[in-house]
């Protein structure tokens, strides 16, 4: 490769590209993903010597900030690779001496400060994450991108937390993951992320300076849950069980969870999501890499030529540097294990209440067959479809209830004049 590769920022303030007109005074910009649990946010620093930034430079809290990363001749010559940011809003400015500069931090949250400030109290019931996720974006101007199970909630309380804090605990009870990113809000199930294909490897090698940290937990995994729910109008408490294998099989590790679901399908949403969780810790590794747009947060990266910590990762967070002396990319991963999973039950469909009718009730006859008599064995005609009139039913003395309605027609459409099915008219 002939030519030299660079990382090259691009930013625009409020819709409008100053990437010129700060080349003079960017020292670095940072950009963190994060796959669940908060925003995405962007670090920018520059240089105060002139005291511009304090003057008539002076940014002001909830500008609006975008951000890409162009990595020129990157593998080879003539090989442009794009890192969008994302968009997000100015929330913190700091100033500092010696040297002057100024630090600016934006975070990909509304403008309306009130989704991480405002404190709310609701009472949600008989709804999907999905119809809460969705009234939450709406009330900030932003889009949702939902992609996980169907997830009623018979009955949660929003008690003095904001809109962002209730959401995410929500998402995180029941096994989902939630961020904000570039105006939208994006929910989905990372089970379904982890069984997707590796998107890139890395080795050793790919850590700048041999820079990395593998943990493996001793204790191992969990392997199932022991959780209750509430039953029937008493609210009785019933224990179950979800697991990977017998509770009391060998090698079986189970996490006991002391809170209590509203129904079943709550209890199993939980503790899966518990188990999971707490077997994402288990093998962890971070480390320094040279940059590779193709890796973050929410993929699956493979990890080779590790001994022991190789295998499938999935990308807890990214964070891409660009600076004056170096351009690094720090990543934080976890090995993928096997998810405890559950697909609830189809519910039966509510049967129609069976339309009940009595004598007198003018009806529609489907046409078909009209019997001498309602007993067994009746010797029946074909009759045409039609309006009739109901004049004798199976509670009149004498029915042989085999063909318990006696029908008359009321007009000349249709011909039946006596006994009938259940079922052939409406």
């Amino acid at each position: 490769m002939s030519n030299a590769r660079k990382a090259v920022p691009s930013l625009s303030f409020n819709g409008k590209n100053v990437s010129t007109k700060l080349a003079d005074y960017l020292e670095s910009v940072s950009c963190e993903d994060v796959a669940s649990g908060s925003s995405d946010s962007i670090d920018i620093t520059l240089q105060n010597i002139d005291m511009k930034w304090m003057n008539q430079w002076y940014p002001t809290k909830g500008d609006k900030i975008s951000g890409t990363i162009t990595f020129q001749d990157w593998n080879k010559d003539g090989e442009n690779l794009k890192l969008n940011c994302g968009t997000f809003i100015l929330d913190e400015v700091k100033f500092s001496g010696g040297p002057l500069k100024v630090s600016l931090g934006g975070v990909a949250i509304p403008a309306n400060e009130s989704f991480k400030v405002r404190e709310r109290t609701k009472t949600w019931k008989n709804v999907t994450i999905k119809n809460i996720a969705n009234e939450i974006a709406k009330r900030y101007g932003l889009s949702l991108s939902y992609s996980g199970p169907t997830i009623t909630i018979a009955s949660i309380e929003q008690s003095d937390k904001t809109d962002s804090a209730f959401l995410y605990d929500l998402c995180k009870k029941y096994g989902l993951s939630m961020k904000v990113f570039n105006n939208k809000i994006v929910v989905y199930d990372q089970t379904q992320q982890e069984k997707k294909a590796a998107s890139a490897t890395i080795t050793r090698d790919s850590f700048i300076d041999d820079e990395w940290e593998y943990t493996d937990s001793i204790e191992g995994t969990y392997t199932g849950a022991r959780i209750s729910y509430k039953s029937g109008e008493d609210n009785e408490e019933i224990s179950v069980y979800l697991g990977l294998k017998a509770e009391n099989a060998a090698g079986s590790r189970v996490l006991n969870i002391t809170e209590v679901a509203d129904d079943y399908d709550a209890a199993y949403y939980m503790a899966a999501a518990q188990v999971n969780q707490s077997n994402e810790q288990a093998t962890t590794i971070s480390g320094k890499i040279w940059p590779n747009p193709k890796i973050c947060a929410g993929i699956c990266v493979t990890i080779s030529g590790m001994g022991k910590a190789n295998g499938k990762y999935f990308v807890d967070k990214s964070t891409v540097e660009v600076s004056d002396s170096r351009t690094t990319q720090s990543v934080e991963l976890h090995k993928c294990q096997t998810r405890l999973t559950y697909t609830p039950k189809p519910k039966p469909k509510p049967q129609p209440a069976k339309k009940s009718y009595k004598v007198g009730d003018i009806v529609n006859f489907h046409g078909g067959t009209h019997y001498v008599s309602s007993w067994p064995g009746a010797r029946g005609y074909s009759a045409r479809a039609g309006k009739a009139k109901i004049t004798l039913g199976p509670d009149c003395a004498g029915n042989g209830k085999a063909h318990p309605w006696h029908l008359i027609h009321t007009d000349s459409s249709s011909n039946v004049y006596g006994w009938v099915d259940e079922g052939t008219f409406d």
